[in-house]
């Protein structure tokens, strides 16, 4: 249990990055959209009140109005709110005509009267010989929009928090760099890293090439083509870090000899850039990465960079 809250309070940004990026997510694809929609909604239902209410005084008060009328009282309210009403000017009467007869406060001699009277108004409605075109509805658009938006900033920050732990890995292995791995059989750490030297020094034996190792400062100087070139090798827990990489390029520099890094586990990216970036600018001093855990990769590799 310790140990669960130790790694929680060690990721914590990272935990709650991800909790962020998982409700923009949800957000963005799934709130947004209904949150468009009922706006929508709550306009259409404002001016379908606001005409029921317009229409009700005028009628109760029989006032003369047409069936042209309702249909600017429409037109005016559509171009108020920015939106599209649904009901035509009939089925606006007929709601109106069912508001009337289910009102029990007027009399039912009046609600008769009124009945009559919006019944007059509704057999003036003619439906268009074509159906209407109406205007482009924006609304599904703009949901569809704003869900994209969130997506892609959800994706963004996704990436950055993939970026980040992924950075935090390499200076974790940055900062343990010098850490050697344990053997499958329990051995000592030093005993792993001596077997996986002396593994690489037979390597180099096999494929004939000559070499020592004299000194304190590199594991193996190699002579291959008339010239010296200096072996490290490496075995780690995790990949090599900038740390021992740069350790390894500064010796290389100061000695003015190439050199030749042999790694058990890898090495993280930056690693991987900061060795291409120096190939780059030298052309005596090239460092050559090699990868691997088994006789076999270490083999095939050192043969390639020796070419025998």
């Amino acid at each position: 249990m310790s140990f669960f809250f130790k790694w929680v309070f060690k990721n914590a940004w990272n935990l709650f990055g991800a909790i962020g990026v998982a409700g923009t997510f949800y957000f963005s694809l799934m709130y947004v959209p209904d949150y468009v929609k009922d706006i929508t909604a709550g306009k259409v239902n404002v001016i379908h009140e606001s005409l029921m209410d317009d229409l009700q005084e005028l009628i109760f008060y029989e006032k003369s109005i047409s069936i042209d009328d309702v249909d600017m009282f429409i037109r005016g309210k559509e171009l108020k709110q920015g939106i599209s009403y649904p009901y035509t000017a009939e089925e606006l009467l007929l709601q109106v005509q069912e508001r009337f007869m289910g009102n029990k406060f007027i009399p039912l001699e009046k609600r008769e009267l009124l009945l009559t009277s919006i019944n007059k108004l509704r057999s003036s409605y003619k439906p268009p010989s074509k159906p209407n075109e109406k205007e482009f509805d924006w609304v599904p658009i703009l949901s569809w929009l704003f869900s994209a938006f969130g997506a892609i900033i959800a994706a963004v920050g996704a990436s950055s928090l993939a970026g980040k732990m992924k950075s935090d890995k390499e200076t974790e292995a940055d900062i343990i760099s010098g850490d050697i791995i344990v053997n499958r059989n329990g051995g000592s750490m030093s005993a792993s890293a001596f077997e996986y030297e002396r593994m690489v020094g037979d390597v180099l034996s096999e494929l004939g090439i000559s070499h020592k190792s004299e000194s304190n400062e590199y594991d193996f100087l190699v002579e291959s083509q008339g010239k010296e070139i200096i072996v490290e090798v490496k075995k780690y827990r995790k990949l090599l870090g900038l740390g021992a990489a740069r350790n390894f390029l500064n010796m290389i520099l100061v000695s003015g000899k190439s050199g030749v890094l042999v790694v058990s586990s890898g090495v993280t990216p930056r690693t991987k850039e900061l060795i291409h970036e120096h190939n780059q600018i030298t052309y005596n001093q090239k460092i050559f990465l090699v990868t691997g855990n088994s006789k076999e990769k270490v083999k095939s590799q050192l043969s390639e960079v020796f070419g025998v």
